[in-house]
């Protein structure tokens, strides 16, 4: 099971993913824009390669594995670098940008384990019904994906990548779309899909729903291929018609569904952990070119927890994680809630530096080994916890500072 880890008002990444972690997180779902990745040929985001780089070191120390989604489309916007944007999607110079975007992304990302890649998400929504857009992408999605497969391979010990592309549940049933969606899955891995209990209007359904709604999906995707839910979710805003008793109602039935189907799918990626900021649910109303307040506050509201401050849990959780211990997924308890392991926050100063550090970490002992990692995982110097630490033996870049029983934080040593 996994989550797209949203954080609260605090913006503490660390403690919204222990949250997920005790709620049986072993997946944390991550998307990055191609055309953000690699604006334009030759060109390569620096902030989107530093961002890879932390995703790997960081959730490779924690031991999660990340679902990775590329998108060439995501739902409405085409998200295709501009100097290819023009060109079907199985023409050689894109399947070439695809290929050498695949050897940055697994340069930048050498540790971490990959649950699954995805390159695209939603695309049915702006393809519609037009067939030489899936049989185009077809095409791309063959040619790419072995290429990612041995790439894959060679750097985590012979170990197998799942690849495929995200379609809605609404395009893998609709009798006229899904036949389209099978023509480019059927050289995928996986079926991946997104599924969420609303109406077209983004209005909710009645929870229960969600189980003929799935019976339906699986019905449709027969075979050996096994499913993935990607994105599995129901808001709580009043303007979508919801509640939070409702998204309770939805977390119950939709276990019940995958009860029923857990021979065909094998996994299911809540969204969100928690609710998305007003300035963010603006920002994404731009995006997706949709200003309608039913649809703001579908975004807004899809969290399991809320977004003030450090965020409380909405009754659905509590459901979840009642519905985990029933299948013993991991160690929780749905009677007093997640009881979340107590890391030490670490303070670094100065930070960013340059030759000397001093570390606090409250309760952790004098002499505690420190660890230094750069941001392909490997380690570049191991000190003793004391109160002035030399680092002049870092060069200049980024590193995650690693000391047991405390939450990895970054440190960043600049020009001396």
């Amino acid at each position: 099971m996994g989550f797209a880890v949203s954080t609260a008002q605090d913006g503490n990444i660390a403690a919204a993913v222990a949250k997920a972690q005790a709620a049986c997180m072993s997946v944390v779902h991550i998307s990055v824009s191609w055309k953000d990745l690699r604006p334009s040929g030759g060109q390569w985001s620096a902030s989107v390669l530093n961002e890879l780089d932390l995703i790997n070191t960081y959730f490779a120390a924690l031991g999660v594995q990340v679902e990775l989604q590329v998108q060439v489309v995501n739902t409405v916007v085409s998200e295709v670098p501009d100097d290819i944007s023009a060109l079907p999607y199985n023409d050689a110079l894109v399947v070439q940008a695809m290929q050498e975007t695949m050897d940055t992304v697994f340069a930048h990302l050498p540790s971490v384990e990959l649950a699954a890649l995805n390159i695209s998400n939603e695309s049915d929504a702006l393809w519609g019904a037009d067939t030489s857009r899936y049989a185009q992408f077809a095409g791309l999605l063959a040619a790419v994906k072995p290429h990612a497969k041995a790439l894959y391979s060679a750097s985590h010990g012979g170990d197998t990548l799942s690849v495929g592309t995200t379609f809605t549940w609404g395009g893998l049933t609709n009798p006229v779309i899904a036949p389209l969606c099978q023509l480019t899955n059927a050289v995928a891995d996986h079926i991946s899909a997104t599924y969420y209990g609303i109406q077209n209007d983004f209005t909710v359904k009645q929870p229960m729903e969600v189980i003929q709604d799935l019976d339906l999906l699986a019905a449709m995707h027969p075979g050996a291929q096994p499913i993935r839910l990607a994105e599995i979710g129901y808001p709580t805003s009043a303007v979508c018609s919801s509640s939070d008793q409702l998204q309770s109602q939805f977390v119950d039935a939709a276990f019940t569904a995958w009860d029923q189907h857990e021979d065909r799918i094998e996994y299911m990626g809540w969204f969100a952990l928690t609710d998305l900021d007003s300035a963010t649910v603006v920002a994404l109303g731009i995006y997706y070119g949709l200003s309608a307040p039913v649809f703001l506050e579908y975004l807004r509201t899809l969290g399991l927890r809320t977004w003030p401050g450090s965020g409380t849990d909405k009754p659905a959780f509590g459901t979840l994680l009642c519905e985990l211990q029933q299948r013993s997924f991991c160690t929780t308890t749905c009677t007093e809630g997640v009881n979340e392991p107590v890391k030490e926050q670490v303070c670094i100063s100065p930070n960013p530096a340059q030759d000397q550090i001093s570390i606090s970490a409250t309760g952790t002992r004098s002499g505690t080994p420190v660890r230094f990692l750069s941001m392909d995982g490997r380690q570049a110097l191991q000190l003793p916890l004391g109160p002035v630490m030399d680092v002049s033996a870092l060069s200049q870049g980024s590193y995650m500072v690693m000391i047991e029983g405390a939450v990895p934080c970054l440190l960043v040593i600049t020009h001396r």
